[in-house]
């Protein structure tokens, strides 16, 4: 993912060579948030989850953690924001109030960056079939409400600054075995509420067999391990000066 922060960095230098603050809403237990420390002089990770904050590292000088809603920045003062960043997480705000703001707390020339995941896809092709089955037909009725606006990588959403832009041009790939890939499953909420509906069912298994039947016939002439492939989407935009 180094690939996504540097992107990210080089954007913000497009308009400023300050990079005293940034702002990572959303941020969980601090994956978006900590490879940002390296650039700031401070961080702040921000999410309305308690349990997630205090899962965060507390080892990061520079950077600190609070539990915040989105649309509520007060802790920033006016105009003190170098970047803002929200991952995987837009589709949970309330859009106006989260730019407003936004836009209160960043400097003239300070960077929005919204950006997240798509749908991860599987090679070989028939273990991405097996995954696409199970990810739009047996899970597509358990996924909350807000996944479709990342599936169409936020297709509808426009940043408030004139000029903004989109790249989908990343790609982040990884190699795993089948129970790896099976695990990172296991945290998706529409599993998690696919199991408490059919508790007799045991999903992630099956899906790992059926992974594990393609993986070990491929294994033979091709890679060792599944790749997975995560199309990046990013709105980067600049406030004015």
């Amino acid at each position: 993912t180094e690939q996504v922060f540097q992107r990210i960095i080089d954007f913000c230098k497009e308009t400023s060579t300050d990079f005293d603050l940034a702002v990572d809403i959303g941020c969980g237990s601090g994956q978006s948030t900590v490879p940002l420390a390296k650039y700031f002089r401070q961080v702040i990770g921000v999410d309305i989850s308690e349990q997630q904050i205090l899962n965060a590292p507390t080892n990061i000088p520079n950077a600190i953690f609070k539990v915040s809603s989105a649309e509520d920045l007060s802790f920033a003062k006016a105009s003190s924001v170098d970047l803002v960043t929200i991952a995987q997480a837009f589709h949970w705000v309330q859009e106006d109030k989260f730019f407003a703001d936004v836009n209160r707390v960043l400097k003239p020339g300070g960077s929005l960056v919204v950006y997240g995941y798509g749908i991860n896809e599987l090679v070989p092709k028939e273990a991405d079939d097996i995954f696409q089955y199970f990810y739009e037909d047996v899970l597509g009725k358990y996924w909350p409400e807000g996944r479709q606006m990342v599936e169409t990588k936020y297709a509808t959403v426009s940043l408030p600054f004139p000029g903004w832009i989109r790249d989908d041009s990343l790609v982040i790939e990884k190699k795993c075995s089948v129970a790896d890939f099976v695990g990172y499953m296991g945290s998706w909420s529409a599993v998690i509420q696919y199991n408490k509906v059919n508790s007799e069912d045991n999903l992630l298994k099956q899906v790992e067999q059926k992974l594990q039947i393609v993986y070990d016939s491929w294994k033979e002439s091709e890679e060792s391990r599944l790749q997975v492939r995560w199309p990046v989407f990013m709105l980067m935009g600049h406030k004015p000066k």
